[in-house]
């Protein structure tokens, strides 16, 4: 309950040197994910109408016409059905070869970015494991110290080692599971 009722700024400062890059992590991991929420929430999806339109205006001989009703849309879907359609009077091998093509540029578009998320999910935890090492350190260096000097010493003090092995082991792990999460939903 302790931490909890710490502000952020007490928390970083407990939390040791790792705290520095994993609060960078934190806030690159914060503009990729409203990003990709941006770029998500402003797509055309291609749900179950959007295929019977194509489909309609297709099998209705209006191949013109679906083409301009795509190149309105804003989605990976429309782009590829698109460019099948620019190449429609070359044939089906032209359409699909258009498709295909315009397939490997939109995933690209789709996954932008989600690298990064990768890698902060990856890296933090050794980040915050890294924390954990060095504050126990800290704290075997204090115990010992005191030790050497008076074996009867009071090490209660040394608590304050712990606590920040405790804090970088703790963001060390909830960045990454947030980033996992919005990787997870980014990648569906």
């Amino acid at each position: 309950e302790a931490i909890f009722s710490m502000n952020v700024i007490q928390v970083i400062k407990q939390g040791g040197i790792v705290m520095g890059p994993l609060l960078i992590l934190s806030v690159i991991a914060l503009a990729v994910i409203m990003e990709r929420a941006f770029f998500f929430l402003t797509t055309d999806w291609a749900g179950p109408e959007f295929k019977e339109k194509l489909r309609t205006l297709i099998k209705g001989g209006r191949v013109p016409e679906a083409a301009t009703w795509l190149n309105g849309l804003k989605g990976s879907t429309a782009a590829v059905a698109a460019a099948g359609l620019k190449k429609w009077d070359g044939g089906k091998e032209a359409s699909e070869t258009a498709m295909v093509t315009t397939s490997h540029l939109q995933y690209s578009k789709l996954h932008r970015n989600l690298v990064v998320l990768e890698t902060i999910v990856t890296a933090s935890p050794l980040i915050g494991l890294l924390g954990t090492i060095t504050g126990m350190m800290g704290v075997f260096r204090q115990v010992a110290e005191k030790m050497a000097t008076n074996p009867q010493a009071d090490t209660s003090g040394i608590l304050a080692g712990i606590g920040e092995a405790l804090i970088a082991t703790a963001t060390g792990i909830t960045v990454p599971v947030i980033c996992l999460f919005f990787h997870s939903l980014f990648q569906h």
